[in-house]
């Protein structure tokens, strides 16, 4: 955090230093201004004035009453919101995004609560995750913005009332409701929408390299997105999850598609780490026997 002092008025804030650091109404108010500033409706230096003015809270002057001291500090400190940025490769300005915990696990909207996914994204089913991802690729390649209600509708819905000690306290999923659902999200404020899209993808960067312990075993996520095309592959683009999703419900390890899709999503990733290693372990023998 970046401390703040006001002498004149015995006051202190403090101001986040990257979106991980954001309350829930920060987080909302500054993945708005991201979109804005991302979609070039504000440039640089007035997303910052702006997201100053939104983090900590202030209210602007009233026009006609000039402070020009008051606006220096406030430039000044505006310069502070660089650290929520870094540069890519070609020397562009990107979000960080190094957090998995969820900024915004539920939201009112037209009078009733909609919970998301928890922290880790611990309670979601592999078939939430992979519908939702189809929803982030599309806006991701598209930019149109029922792609981010949709992904909203996939993971946020109403509290299911008649098991309130599970540990997921949403209604079951159903994919058939997605499509009029996300209609009613388009009304929802844009920074819940592009904030639950800046979190998707925080999660993904985050399973790239992710390592877990299981039974006292470090494994490490990374070799599940590893792209080694063989001379014998075809041209073709394969079918990404959905593909993983068929894979297992031929193998019937989980028994039909249904039950793919109803399974764990952590469960998956480690049945998946799981195929990944012996094959890569088989390949490694075939050419120790080669040579």
């Amino acid at each position: 955090m970046h401390i703040i002092e006001f002498p004149e008025l015995k006051l202190t804030k403090y101001l986040p230093t990257d979106l991980s650091e954001c309350d829930s109404r920060q987080y909302i108010e500054m993945s708005a201004l991201i979109f804005y500033f991302q979609t070039g409706i504000v440039d640089y230096e007035q997303f910052k004035v702006h997201a100053l003015y939104k983090l900590l809270e202030m209210k602007a002057v009233r026009k006609g009453i000039v402070d020009n001291e008051k606006y220096s500090r406030i430039y000044q400190y505006s310069e502070l919101l660089d650290t929520f940025f870094e540069e890519n490769e070609e020397k562009e300005k990107v979000i960080k995004q190094y957090y998995i915990h969820n900024p915004v696990p539920k939201f009112r909207g037209a009078f009733r609560q909609f919970y998301g996914p928890s922290d880790d994204f611990d309670n979601i089913k592999f078939g939430e995750y992979v519908d939702a991802l189809e929803a982030f690729i599309n806006f991701k390649q598209t930019g149109e913005l029922i792609y981010l209600s949709s992904l909203l509708a996939v993971m946020y819905r109403k509290k299911d009332y008649f098991n309130i000690n599970k540990k997921d306290k949403r209604q079951i999923y159903n994919p058939d409701t997605v499509s009029e659902r996300a209609k009613f999200f388009q009304r929802q404020h844009i920074g819940v929408l592009y904030g639950f899209y800046l979190y998707f993808a925080s999660f993904q960067k985050y399973l790239t390299s992710a390592t877990l312990f299981i039974q006292g075993n470090e494994i490490d996520l990374s070799i599940l997105f590893e792209s080694k095309k063989s001379k014998d592959e075809s041209k073709f683009p394969g079918l990404g999850m959905k593909g993983v999703l068929l894979s297992m419900a031929e193998s019937g390890v989980y028994g039909t598609e249904q039950g793919v899709r109803d399974t764990s999503l952590w469960e998956v990733l480690i049945r998946m780490y799981d195929i990944t290693k012996r094959s890569l372990d088989e390949e490694a023998a075939y050419k120790k026997l080669e040579k």
